[in-house]
Order: structure tokens, then sequence, then C-alpha cells
């Protein structure tokens, strides 16, 4: 798309509305953008705020992608919490309570799991009701708000949250993203230095117990 073209599709977007057959198109440009991504990494700023402290945090790290079902998290807030999924297990390791939880990847990922799109567990059409809700002033960026089908595979619906996706208007990259919960708690993820297709090695997505940490099973949904 032509940059005096997207402009002014993106004014449309703002002074009118999107129109259903808008939202796919911005729809299937992400998901095309993601079905031809491997992997990627990227350098990422968490903003988290949790609405019953009325809290704000903030924290910077590291994200790598494989699909499928791969993801190695690393954050810095003080200690360097580490969240990694191998595609069968998801591990969170938080040094400072000198414990690891853990939990089966389809349990922590199911396809209405708001972040689950970006481990590859879900498809954007067949999961989520789209919308946009916005773009940046100089039209490079669109919002999209993802809110999980409450007729969808596992029927979990709103109870899970909504995600809402910063992309690239021209290629539909994922820039960032926000995660709301049904406690109203919002965690805003922003990246940079993305890139993509490298190859990575499954190594880097095992994680080993450290000696002397406690491992907390999470308990099975019913």
């Amino acid at each position: 798309m032509r940059p005096a073209h997207l402009l002014t599709w993106a004014w449309l977007l703002l002074a009118g509305g999107a129109s259903a057959l808008e939202v796919a198109a911005v729809v299937q440009k992400v998901q095309e953008r993601y079905d031809a991504t491997r992997d990627f990494t990227a350098a990422v700023k968490q903003e988290m705020t949790i609405a019953s402290l009325g809290k704000t945090t903030t924290a910077t790290g590291t994200v790598a992608f494989k699909r499928p079902g791969k993801m190695r998290w690393e954050f810095d807030r003080g200690a360097r919490d580490i969240i990694v999924a191998d595609g069968s297990t998801l591990w969170f390791y938080q040094p400072d309570e000198q414990q690891v939880l853990k939990a089966p990847f389809e349990e922590a990922f199911r396809s209405t799991t708001p972040i689950s799109f970006l481990t590859g567990a879900g498809r954007l059409a067949q999961d989520f009701d789209a919308s946009i809700d916005g773009t940046s002033p100089d039209g490079r960026l669109i919002f999209l708000m993802l809110a999980p089908r409450s007729d969808s595979a596992t029927g979990a619906g709103a109870a899970v949250g909504k995600l809402r996706l910063t992309v690239a208007s021209d290629t539909g990259e994922i820039r960032g993203a926000e995660v709301h919960d049904p406690l109203g708690n919002v965690s805003r993820l922003q990246f940079e230095d993305i890139k993509r297709n490298q190859g990575l090695s499954d190594d880097r997505f095992t994680f080993q117990v450290p000696p002397g940490v406690d491992v907390i099973t999470a308990p099975m949904a019913r």
C-alpha cells in the first residue's frame, strides 16, 4: 500500500470507523505476517497495572518466540524473572521467591487466551471478534482489539480478557500488545529491535530447574 493511500485509509478509520471488510483486511494481514514468521526475537518493555492495588510497575527484557508453542521471556525486576514454554510445559521462574511455577502448555495457552495468538495456539479470524481501536497520528500503526469468542472451542469467552495489538499498517507486523484480564489488570508490551526467521535453536526454549528451588505445579482447570 502506498503511503498516500495508507494515510487516507487511516484517516477514514478514524473519521468514520472501520467497516467489517476493513477489519477483516487488517486481521488477514496480521495473520499472514505471523504465518510467515517461524521465529522472532525482540527487546521488550512491559508496563503492568494491578487494578486492585492501583499500582503500575515497569520492566525491560527480551523475548523469543518459535512456532509452534515455544517462547522465552526474561524480565529484569531487580532479579531476572524467566518464563519459558517448550511446547509442552510452561515454566515461570521467580528468583526472589525461590520457586518455579509449572503448568501444562495447553492449559496455560488455550486458543481463546489473549496471548495465545503469539504462541501459535490461536487463529485471529476463528477465535476472536476483532475491531479497530484507532490508529497512531501518522497512520503507521493500527490498534486491533481482539475479544475471545464465547462460542470458540474452549467456550471460555470473555472470562479470559481481551488482547489489543499494535500492528504496522503496511506489513501487519506486531509492534506491541496489551493484555486485559477480567479483573481489570493490564499488561502493556512494546517490542523493539524485532528480528524474524533467524533459525532459533530449540535449546533456547528449554528450562533447567536451579538447585534448591521449589517447583509448584499449577492446578488443572476443570
